[in-house]
């Protein structure tokens, strides 16, 4: 029995009955039970064999792009995209990427990811959460947006399914498969075709115009929707954001929300993107 053999041995041993799983991805990362699934990825609980076999935790996640992603030619660029990304990015609300692969023997690009115990944001009711939490999570998303801004990425998919709230009531963000680069031309997957994003929270810009991509601008739209959400306990709209072509928002759609918030959301939930002034939005 070769290491790599009595590693795996010894790394399973210690766990449970795994009913579904993908593998070992490069004889070291185990996908275990899967945790969660959307268009474009199925995240999976991880098991690191060499960690397992020193003695160590794995606590990750490993992140597969979706069967129909995998049938792409270019899906090793997109994978190692959202993998440089995450990897320029270090900030105590943003997840930690830990590896990129591609598995040599079906050719499956994969990401490594910490895992978060926690809630996803979208799970949590609302309703019970008090105020002074939903000012702590604001406060925490508003300043890891501005830090990922300065960074020149955009997120680009900010809802309430790529935010986790940790056992410390902390909000992580996560998922950057769709992030752009504000300074040069990044691997971008046609995003509107294969449906990766939420019409609820997407730009309006972003929706009228099939050329349009994602911008600094379009990412405060969606985080504003996210945080409407968050203290009125409901969506904004319901069914897209073109709603708001017709119905503007008014100081009275924001009874819910901080006094000290209702001018910031009035600036930062404009039709028009360069009305949502940058300025006003990173200052509170």
């Amino acid at each position: 029995m070769n290491l790599i053999e009595e590693i795996t041995k010894n790394s399973i041993k210690k766990k449970e009955k795994i009913k579904k799983n993908k593998g070992v991805l490069n004889k070291r990362y185990f996908c275990a039970e899967e945790l969660a699934k959307g268009g474009l990825s199925t995240i999976y609980k991880g098991i690191d064999i060499y960690s397992e076999y020193f003695g160590k935790d794995s606590n990750i996640v490993i992140k597969i792009p979706s069967d129909e992603l995998l049938k792409k030619d270019d899906i090793c660029a997109f994978t190692y995209a959202e993998y440089n990304f995450l990897r320029r990015l270090n900030h105590d609300n943003i997840v930690k990427v830990l590896d990129f692969g591609i598995d040599r023997k079906t050719d499956i690009p994969y990401l490594v990811l910490e895992h978060i115990n926690g809630m996803l944001l979208s799970e949590i009711p609302l309703e019970r959460m008090c105020l002074s939490v939903k000012n702590q999570v604001f406060k925490s998303l508003h300043n890891t947006l501005k830090y990922v801004h300065s960074k020149n990425i955009i997120h680009a998919d900010i809802t309430p399914i790529n935010i986790i709230l940790n056992d410390a009531n902390s909000p992580i963000i996560f998922d950057f498969g769709i992030s752009q680069s504000v300074e040069e031309e990044s691997f971008a997957l046609e995003y509107k075709k294969v449906k990766a994003f939420n019409p609820k929270y997407s730009a309006p810009e972003l929706i009228q115009d099939i050329e349009s991509k994602p911008t600094i601008y379009s990412d405060i739209f969606s985080f504003a929707c996210v945080m409407y959400e968050l203290y009125s306990n409901k969506q904004l709209f319901k069914e897209s954001s073109l709603e708001l072509l017709e119905n503007p928002i008014k100081m009275r759609d924001l009874s819910q929300v901080p006094l000290s918030l209702k001018r910031w959301f009035k600036y930062a939930l404009n039709a028009i993107p360069e009305k949502r002034y940058l300025k006003r939005y990173y200052k509170i």
